[in-house]
């Protein structure tokens, strides 16, 4: 039985494996197939055709693997490719098609097994696209290609289309001027210089166009006070850009304008080519020989602000013209000597009058229009003073006279014996009794009392006021004294216990060293470091080496020898931290670090060398403010070597003043005067008695 059924599976298996020439003809099993192709694709760029051999609802046969696929192009042989297992096949197009759309063709003829098939796909050739980009955007741009001109948009962009691929000659416009700014052709985005270059179609497909843009601004002048200066006062103003450019203007009253002026420049980087805004500071401001400006102190940037006000360090001196003896208001006009030699004349009414704008210097004054005598007296003029000037009126002179007179007078009638017979004869006729010895005696020593009494009580007086003539005394009336009402603090701004401070003392006339004059000019002067208050001498510094140092109202300078012929041989000393450490504050809550996970707010920058945020009003008064160390514009390590990093969060401290605490300074922020040079100020440190 078992032999049996082997012999019938035997015999059914070489029943099946018969060819079908040996029995009846077996049917092609259906086919189909699946063009997958892009629907459009630039001119010039190669593409990929894949067709798929399946049954009728994609299934795979055993029998798909190796069959030839015959690709045709608007009814034109292209190519035939051979499927692989799964019954694709690729084609790649590298012969450019022309612009427009193509109807792409795939046959399959079919074997014994497989039925034949065919199928069809549409792929659109589009013309190849160049985009130009223009840095900064910049509309109305001509950019010549192909016989044509195109103009960039508001974006600064234009999009030039290419039927062909090839190699072109485009070309952007060299220069466009416009009311408001005049742009010159500075480079390409892959360090081509040209404004005619050639384009390789379709490698290129974005290109950037960099332009240097130029604008002209205007400008005023204020004095301390806000109120304008006559600009035919200023002799000339010398400008300095960032990247070296020097510019010197002689103001013109009838047009107050100054320009082209650079204000902008592209500059390549990682991500292409970007517009980097050029910074202007004011050098100096010159009126009548004398720079009324601090240095590098303000700075501007015309692309963003093309209305510039310049302040002016210009001081009012008002004049007080008394007499020696009696205090009369005198005289009719001050005649005025600036540092160049020249002069002008002050009114004055009931012995007062007021100069304005004047710029700081040594000066020289003199009383005018006066029946007497009026000394010459120097003023040194580096605030707003009141001066009192004395002088010998009229008055004051017949007043010496008739002293001196009386004097005389005195003198010779009680020292003179050939008058004796006089006084007997005028006693004889007044029938008075005759003068004796002693009582002539009594009365010329009387009379000589008298004399020495009045010659010294003049003396006194002339010398005092002649004193005071030569020594014209600066007056804190003058100082203007602005009463804010106070405000809350912020929340975030914890308030802490600060001892109350001494009062300051007068300044002392004390000279700079040699070794920090020209540093102390060159880096802002009087705004930045303030007046010395203490001789030079020598000290160790932090660091164990000798420094030859110099304390100023807000900084201590410190000349190191070892240095020398470095940017470094001036350092400022980390006076902040000092005045935190006397103070006890260090480790108080605002002293503390912070996380730098948690910024106060936006606009904050985090030092991970002492853990703490800079915001705010803050940020940006450090960020342009620093020494000059040769960097364009100001540079992190200027704004480091002149006031360092943040050692403590801002806090309102006892007098509720919102400050900061920083390694070489501490700054007071006032928001009552946002958007003025007064909003962020440098405040007095605490320092070690030497």
């Amino acid at each position: 039985m078992r032999r049996s059924i082997l012999l019938l599976a035997i015999a059914l298996t070489l029943l099946l494996a018969t060819p079908a020439s040996g029995l009846a003809q077996a049917e092609p099993r259906p086919t189909a197939l699946l063009i997958e192709a892009p629907a459009a694709v630039p001119v010039g760029e190669r593409f990929a055709v894949v067709a798929r051999l399946s049954g009728p609802s994609g299934e795979i046969y055993g029998a798909v693997e190796n069959e030839v696929l015959q690709l045709l192009i608007d009814g034109i042989h292209f190519r035939r490719e051979r499927t692989n297992f799964a019954g694709a096949a690729q084609f790649v197009l590298t012969q450019p098609l022309p612009v427009g759309p193509h109807t792409l063709t795939v046959v399959y003829q079919g074997s014994s097994s497989l039925a034949p098939a065919a199928a069809s796909a549409i792929v659109t050739i589009a013309p190849a696209v160049l985009e130009i980009e223009t840095v900064p955007a910049l509309p109305g741009i001509a950019v010549r290609a192909l016989g044509r001109t195109f103009t960039t948009g508001t974006n600064g962009t234009v999009q030039i289309p290419f039927d062909q691929p090839g190699s072109y000659q485009i070309e952007v416009s060299r220069t466009i001027i416009t009311p408001e700014q005049t742009a010159r052709f500075s480079r390409w985005n892959d360090d081509w210089f040209s404004p005619l270059r050639t384009v390789i179609i379709p490698k290129h497909r974005h290109l950037q166009a960099g332009y240097d843009v130029e604008t002209a601004i205007s400008y005023r002048f204020i004095d301390l006070d806000g109120q304008p200066v006559d600009p035919r006062r200023i002799e000339r103003v010398v400008l300095k850009n960032s990247i070296g450019e020097v510019r010197e203007l002689v103001p013109d009253s009838a047009q107050m304008t100054v320009g082209p002026i650079k204000a902008s420049r592209a500059i390549p980087t990682v991500a292409g080519l970007t517009a980097s805004s050029v910074q202007w500071s004011i050098e100096a401001v010159y009126v009548r020989g004398t720079n009324v400006v601090n240095r590098k102190q303000q700075r501007f940037y015309p692309i963003d602000e093309r209305d510039w006000t310049i302040t002016l360090l210009l001081y009012t001196a008002t004049f007080s013209v008394r007499d020696i003896f009696f205090g009369l208001p005198v005289g009719q006009t001050v005649r005025l000597t600036y540092p160049d030699g020249s002069s002008e004349l002050v009114p004055l009414q009931d012995g007062r009058g007021v100069a304005r704008s004047l710029p700081r210097g040594e000066y020289r004054v003199q009383a005018t229009g006066i029946y007497g005598w009026s000394p010459t007296a120097p003023l040194a003029l580096s605030r707003n003073q009141d001066v009192d000037l004395t002088v010998l009126s009229g008055l004051d002179l017949l007043l010496i006279l008739i002293l001196v007179s009386a004097s005389a007078t005195a003198l010779v009638l009680a020292g003179r014996p050939q008058l004796r017979h006089l006084r007997r004869w005028i006693a004889e006729n007044r029938r008075l009794p005759a003068p004796q010895a002693e009582t002539e005696g009594r009365a010329r020593r009387l009379a000589l009392i008298a004399l020495l009494a009045l010659t010294l009580s003049g003396t006194i007086f002339l010398t005092q006021g002649l004193a005071r003539s030569q020594r014209p005394r600066p007056s804190t009336a003058s100082t203007v004294v602005q009463r804010v009402s106070p405000t809350a603090a912020p929340a975030t701004v914890p308030r802490v216990s600060t001892p109350e401070p001494e009062s300051t003392p007068e300044p002392l006339d004390i000279r700079i060293a040699p070794e920090f004059a020209a540093f102390w000019e060159a880096n802002g002067a009087l705004a930045v470091f303030g007046v010395a208050v203490d001789a030079p001498r020598w000290a160790v510094g932090e660091d164990g080496m000798r420094v030859y140092l110099q304390d100023f109202t807000f900084a201590r300078l410190e000349y190191r020898p070892n240095l020398v012929g470095t940017p470094y041989a001036i350092q400022l000393a980390r006076l902040g931290t000092e005045e935190a450490e006397l103070l006890g504050l260090l480790e108080s809550e605002p002293f503390r670090r912070r996380s730098a996970d948690t910024p106060p707010s936006a606009d904050c920058t985090y030092f991970t060398q002492t853990g703490h945020w800079l915001c705010g009003s803050f940020r940006a008064f450090w960020r342009r403010n620093g020494l000059e160390l040769g960097d364009p514009g100001i540079s992190a390590r200027e704004s480091l070597a002149l006031l360092g990093y943040p050692i403590s969060e801002a806090f309102v401290d006892e007098a509720g003043r919102t400050v900061q605490y920083f390694e070489r300074a501490k700054l007071v922020a006032y928001p009552e005067f946002r958007g003025t040079a007064n909003e962020v100020i440098r405040d007095p440190v605490m320092r070690r008695t030497p």
